[in-house]
């Protein structure tokens, strides 16, 4: 009895630190964009070329906050719900879709 309510701890202490981790993630992208946002603000710079960097560098990493936010959402859920393993699996791939996009593009 003693294994499976540690076994139980464990893995509630698993899905906390993944929820962390996974707000970390959503809220880079939030970040990032504002960030961007904020830095090329001058008359010197063309809209054009805003623009343009704007959308290749900002837009992308909002884009994956907000798939890994949605991903995120489903792990909540699952864990309100007491399905810790399939909410595990859900944090989890929140940060793997984080590395596989940044890798392959």
């Amino acid at each position: 009895m003693t294994e499976t309510k540690n076994g139980g701890i464990k893995l509630e202490w698993i899905c906390r630190l993944l929820m962390t981790i996974d707000i970390g993630v959503i809220l880079s992208g939030y970040f990032s964009w504002f960030q961007t946002k904020r830095q090329l603000v001058s008359p010197l710079i063309p809209r054009t070329t805003v623009f343009e960097i704007f959308s290749d560098v900002s837009d992308r990493d909002f884009k994956i906050s907000m798939a890994s936010a949605l991903i995120f959402l489903v792990g909540l859920w699952l864990y309100s719900f007491k399905k810790k393993i399939p909410a595990v699996i859900a944090f989890s791939s929140t940060i793997a879709f984080l590395f596989l996009y940044k890798f392959l593009h």
